[in-house]
């Protein structure tokens, strides 16, 4: 309660704030404005406030009058997404909260608070994780598609085990959704934006490369070296994302090659190593999960949509933007 009252009785516009009852699941507060304006606060408090969770909560208490707020130790950056956009204000330990209501507008971000352990949440998206990688990339190949548990297992090849721990965990964070037919993912783009920072946090083993030609020419190359040495190459970032979406133009080269074929690839391209100004960047293909999917292009091998937007992501300038338009007109649409 005290994280509540501090915040309302350092506004300059609050007469009185005063805790009527306690409830079950939290307490009824009662708040009086200077200018005579008076509302009820409905609080609601979680010991861990997962998505879902508060989904559920709010449909339960949809008819309760007044001004809803939710306390917990720990507000998610996704928890605190659908509380501001289902109007529920909400406050956490560290001091972090929202709350709109009358003349009153509260908004407190950045204070540090420990995420609580989950133990294999945040591993479903890690780059080290393939099966959830390829669960989730088999989801995202037919994004409108129901899934029964054992169909998904059977398809990826892994157990139901390992695709109910990844469904389990959409769907507790309110990005999937569970019905008598199966699973589909209901939020994708807020699964992809997830997936993507996770993804970044690892800084990955890199080819930082110059060339004297131009992106086009070196795409050429590229394409010649597949015929002259056998080499596979697999554009992604802006020069794989423009395939699908020619929304910005580019003057970097991003691509995958296996580990044992770069360095032949780099004497074959005419390019070398540099530490800065490169405009070709070269990454080994940790796992085969990079290219599920892939597509040829024009003559060019591509990395799927979704390996483009997860690495558009990582990209300064305009990956976001480019990631935002392949996921709208490839996966969405």
């Amino acid at each position: 309660m005290e994280c509540v009252e501090n915040k309302f009785l350092k506004l300059p516009n609050i007469q009185k704030y005063e805790v009527d009852r306690r409830t079950v699941d939290g307490f009824i507060a009662s708040v009086e404005m200077d200018d005579g304006f008076a509302f009820k606060i409905h609080a609601y408090s979680l010991q861990q406030a997962f998505p879902s969770t508060v989904l559920q909560l709010m449909e339960k208490k949809s008819n309760d009058t007044g001004v809803r707020i939710l306390i917990s130790p720990y507000i998610s950056d996704r928890t605190a997404e659908i509380c501001e956009k289902n109007g529920m204000g909400y406050f956490d330990h560290a001091g972090n909260c929202w709350f709109v209501g009358h003349s009153i507008y509260l908004s407190e971000r950045g204070n540090r608070n420990p995420r609580p352990k989950q133990c294999g949440a945040v591993s479903v998206f890690e780059r080290s994780s393939v099966v959830s990688s390829l669960i989730l990339r088999e989801l995202f190949a037919d994004i409108n598609k129901v899934w029964k548990l054992k169909h998904l297992s059977e398809k990826v090849g892994c157990s139901i085990g390992q695709v109910s721990k990844v469904m389990g965990f959409l769907v507790k964070n309110a990005w999937a959704v569970r019905t008598a037919e199966g699973y589909t993912v209901s939020e994708p783009d807020s699964v992809l934006r997830e997936w993507g920072r996770v993804y970044g946090r690892k800084e990955v083993v890199s080819y930082p490369c110059y060339s004297l030609d131009n992106p086009s020419a070196l795409e050429r190359k590229l394409r010649r070296l597949k015929q002259d040495t056998g080499i596979e190459s697999y554009l992604t970032g802006f020069s794989g994302g423009v395939r699908y979406a020619p929304v910005i133009r580019y003057n970097k080269v991003h691509v995958y090659m296996s580990p044992e074929d770069i360095k032949e690839a780099v004497r074959y391209l005419e390019i070398k190593e540099v530490d800065s100004g490169a405009n070709v960047v070269i990454f080994p293909l940790e796992n085969n999960s990079y290219i599920k999917d892939c597509r040829v292009i024009a003559g060019d091998m591509v990395v799927s949509p979704l390996q483009v937007c997860l690495d558009s992501l990582q990209l300064k300038g305009r990956g976001e933007e480019l990631a935002e338009a392949v996921l709208k007109k490839e996966i969405m649409g």
